[in-house]
């Protein structure tokens, strides 16, 4: 049986019980995960605000063993070539550039938005005993030519989704990694009140 670490933020620092166990392993199972509990996270995003309510974000699921996996596989730098295929999915998210509405013109929001959505979608898969590793480590010339993504959609982020697995899997490098700790800045060094840089 796996043992699955402990998240690496101070417990202080932590609103509830998910942001707690949240991390970002490169350690993953090999798994098929159930397709209603991989749809749930999805759904899970989908629910969040967006401006306008445009809901810019789309995404390309991969499952190993797919010509879709292998494409996106393609895509990645070297570093996350060599831990990614732990897992069995391989993840594209992207945002379309335009509001629907073309008199509005370009979507300044669609970062903030596809954002949040993994944040929650994030949070749905740790309460499914599920992990999520965004990179931004991929050519983006890349992905948008071997999927033929329209113009208007841009990529964001990849990522792994799926059950944690054994450290032990991972190259001698990467294996401390699993173990590091994730710090987070003091409250005082980004909430500022009546002028920047002044703590509140």
């Amino acid at each position: 049986m796996v043992s699955i670490s402990k998240n690496k933020v101070n417990s202080d620092q932590v609103i509830n019980d998910l942001l707690k166990k949240r991390w970002s392993p490169r350690a993953f199972s090999d798994k098929k995960i159930p397709q209603e509990k991989l749809l749930k996270v999805f759904k899970s995003g989908s629910q969040v605000a967006s401006s306008y309510n445009e809901q810019p974000w789309a995404f390309i699921l991969a499952t190993k063993g797919d010509s879709s996996y292998e494409k996106l596989y393609d895509c990645l730098v070297e570093f996350n070539k060599k831990w990614v295929t732990t897992g069995h999915y391989l993840v594209a998210a992207f945002s379309k550039k335009y509001f629907g509405n073309k008199e509005k013109g370009i979507n300044l929001h669609r970062f903030y938005d596809t954002g949040a959505f993994m944040s929650v979608a994030s949070l749905q898969a740790t309460a499914l005993d599920l992990y999520v590793h965004q990179m931004a480590g991929f050519s983006r010339d890349k992905i948008s030519s071997n999927f033929h993504i329209p113009a208007e959609y841009e990529p964001i982020t990849m990522f792994v989704i799926g059950e944690i697995g054994d450290k032990n899997i991972l190259p001698e490098n990467l294996k401390k990694s699993e173990n590091s700790t994730s710090p987070r800045k003091e409250i005082d060094e980004f909430l500022f009140k009546d002028e920047w840089g002044k703590s509140f």
